[in-house]
């Protein structure tokens, strides 16, 4: 993340940022405020994708 509201990659999960809903979406269709907390999740999503493998 170069700037505070540019979309977040870990791996190959994207969360984009939405500038309507002030916040990160999520797959599910859930809204993350905190990029701390964006980021942590798409490591979460990330790790999750690559023990299903």
């Amino acid at each position: 993340m170069e700037h505070p509201k540019d979309h977040i990659t870990v791996g190959i999960i994207t969360l984009p940022y939405s500038i309507i809903l002030a916040g990160w979406i999520m797959p599910d269709g859930s809204i993350i405020h905190n990029p701390v907390a964006a980021q942590n999740a798409a490591e979460r999503l990330n790790s999750a994708h690559r023990t299903v493998h």
